[in-house]
């Protein structure tokens, strides 16, 4: 099962925004698009094809700040609308630290918080 990943912000993140994000990560990193662009990953490519270091879905505007607080209540109290709601996934080992580093990376470009579900 992959790490899961929460990325809040008051902008919405687009494939630009994520590409910069990894670059400034690791800047041999790719991107791809599934599912008609509604996830975008951020990949590396090896001799056996491409892994992914990190997927994500796309944002959802998010109108009741106090569903969140119940969600996450420990960064409850620095949130303001609006905020969009950007779910990801990054696998376990290396890749998965690099992927946890983009998301990271992308919320602070966006001026958000990133909350690794396992605590990492």
């Amino acid at each position: 099962m992959p790490r899961e990943i929460v990325i809040l912000s008051p902008t919405p993140p687009d494939a630009r925004a994520l590409v910069e994000a990894g670059a400034a990560v690791d800047p041999e990193l790719g991107l791809r698009s599934l599912s008609g662009g509604a996830i975008h990953q951020v990949c590396r490519t090896a001799d056996d094809g491409d892994h992914a270091v990190l997927s994500v879905h796309q944002p959802l505007q998010v109108d009741n700040l106090e569903e969140i607080a119940r969600l996450l209540p420990a960064v409850a109290p620095r949130l303001t609308t609006p905020l969009w709601w950007v779910e990801a996934l990054a696998p376990w080992g290396e890749p998965g630290r690099t992927g946890v580093a983009i998301a990271q990376e992308l919320a602070v470009r966006l001026g958000g918080a990133c909350i690794v579900q396992d605590g990492e």
